[in-house]
């Protein structure tokens, strides 16, 4: 059973946020596109329970930012962004989280973080079947036998 502090209450954060502002999971995987998306395939992710997710990659010059969020129970709008460097973004990220301490809505904590870069709306997308439908092609755009870090937050 999963626990949560008594200050949180439901009131104080967004629809469905309430444990997984508490539990949030963040995944790095290293190696190459292909290792990368063979281990997510071993990860239970379970996308669809969550609201909010991003997916963070970086690789020698290149790095992407892609934030997903649910607008309605079968849709996620999917804002993107892409650089040279995360320049620390991924610590940034844990920062976030950890002096969040799942008192506020993680996703909302999240997208505040995300605004050092400038996302902008890719397109509205049916719910992901799994991890590797949501981030192959991300994934994949740092190219075949490429040392890639992909950073994988499941949020509120």
């Amino acid at each position: 059973m999963i626990t949560q502090p008594e200050q949180i209450t439901e009131t104080e954060l967004a629809p469905g946020c309430t444990v997984f502002s508490w539990t949030p999971e963040v995944h790095d995987f290293y190696g190459d596109p292909a290792s990368i998306l063979h281990k997510i395939d071993n990860q239970d992710m379970a996308l669809s329970d969550r609201r909010i997710f991003v997916l963070l990659t970086e690789s020698e010059g290149r790095a992407n930012v892609r934030f997903f969020e649910q607008v309605d129970g079968k849709n996620y709008s999917v804002s993107t962004w892409t650089g040279d460097s995360l320049d620390g973004l991924n610590g940034r990220l844990a920062d976030t989280i950890l002096t969040n301490k799942g008192v506020h809505c993680v996703g909302e904590q999240v997208r505040a973080l995300l605004g050092s870069v400038d996302l902008e709306l890719a397109a509205t997308v049916p719910a992901p079947a799994n991890a590797r439908a949501a981030f192959a092609h991300t994934i994949r755009e740092h190219g075949e036998q490429t040392f890639t870090r992909a950073t994988c937050a499941l949020l509120c």
